[in-house]
């Protein structure tokens, strides 16, 4: 390569490090700590030509991990189908539930009548490849009063925010036992991360969105190519009754919490309950909280628009710094 040449190279490299990374620090000269994980700038864009061992959709969700959450109602039917196989299997769990096979290649699966739990397992022999759902067969709530079964819920808005159907009222809730607490609901979660932390004797329930896991789980794979070697994430607050939620101080009644698709997180690899250096300098900031932030938004977003919300916390008294992460249907930021 002529020196002509490799110096134009470096050129286009510095524009292009100054247009996604911002301009070097002024006292140090240095690149801000993100700069060396640039290369590693979208895992999913990266991996977007991978072909997936089973293309599934249950319903209107597309799957992308072999073990992943799904919620229905009692008696509810939901299509299954998988783009990349027509050898398939559909087995369903001892919770109960019924599959059947449909025309081009489609199952339908229809819920038990009773709220519980159950699996649906989508098996392609000719792929070697296999999708387990964890099934969440809700508890109807009509919305009469604030409590069911004696767990305080509080109330919902009656109206959606802007008519979207995200902020339509929950048709019903999982109801959390000790059986069901610890269940893997992604290969890398339990459900017992996203559980409200209200407390009081008598049951639980819960809502747990699976596009949230999902998001959290693509998430975890961007950090780990970074060399951030974490089990899981640390949802230091995933679902949020509406009563909760209120008595904690927080006065956004719309909040995402309380709908089941928002989790604030942090990265916590040696489990000390506090968020890791990810930047490097040797102190846990806000600057990590925006590393976090931008992993986030390299990773779920396209073009770099996450159509979520996101937000950056830094460190308290009593807690470090996390980001706030839902999946909303459109940006929000803060």
């Amino acid at each position: 390569m002529s020196v002509l040449l490799r110096r134009a190279t470096a050129l286009l490299v510095g524009l292009t490090a100054v247009l996604f990374l911002g301009a070097p620090n002024a006292s140090t000269g240095s690149w801000p700590a993100f700069a060396a994980d640039s290369r590693h700038a979208s895992p999913a864009a990266e991996n977007a030509d991978d072909e997936p061992a089973l293309r599934l959709r249950f319903g209107d969700h597309s799957i992308r991990s072999p073990v992943m959450t799904v919620s229905v109602m009692p008696g509810e039917s939901i299509p299954i189908t998988v783009a990349n196989a027509s050898d398939l299997s559909v087995s369903v769990g001892p919770g109960g539930g019924e599959a059947v096979p449909g025309l081009g290649g489609q199952w339908l699966f229809r819920a038990p009548d009773a709220p519980g739990t159950t699996t649906v397992t989508v098996r392609s022999p000719g792929r070697d490849a296999a999708i387990r759902l964890q099934v969440f067969v809700l508890q109807p709530w009509d919305h009469r009063g604030t409590s069911m079964d004696g767990y305080h819920i509080g109330r919902y808005q009656p109206r959606a925010r802007r008519g979207l159907t995200s902020y339509e009222r929950p048709r019903g809730f999982v109801r959390v036992t000790d059986r069901n607490r610890d269940l893997r609901v992604s290969p890398n979660f339990r459900l017992s991360q996203f559980l409200c932390k209200q407390g009081g004797p008598g049951p639980e329930f819960a809502l747990i969105d699976t596009e949230l896991v999902q998001a959290l789980e693509a998430v975890l794979a961007a950090l780990r190519e970074r060399g951030h070697a974490a089990p899981t994430l640390h949802v230091m607050s995933g679902f949020r009754t509406p009563f909760y939620n209120r008595s904690i101080g927080n006065t956004t009644v719309y909040s995402r919490h309380l709908y089941g698709d928002a989790a604030d997180i942090f990265v916590d690899a040696d489990n000390d309950g506090w968020m890791d250096d990810l930047t490097g300098d040797g102190r846990v900031t806000e600057a990590d909280a925006r590393y976090l932030a931008r992993v986030i938004q390299l990773t779920l977003g396209e073009d770099g628009t996450f159509e979520g919300g996101l937000g950056t916390y830094g460190p308290a008294s009593h807690r470090g710094p996390f980001v706030h992460l839902d999946v909303r249907g459109y940006p929000a930021r803060w």
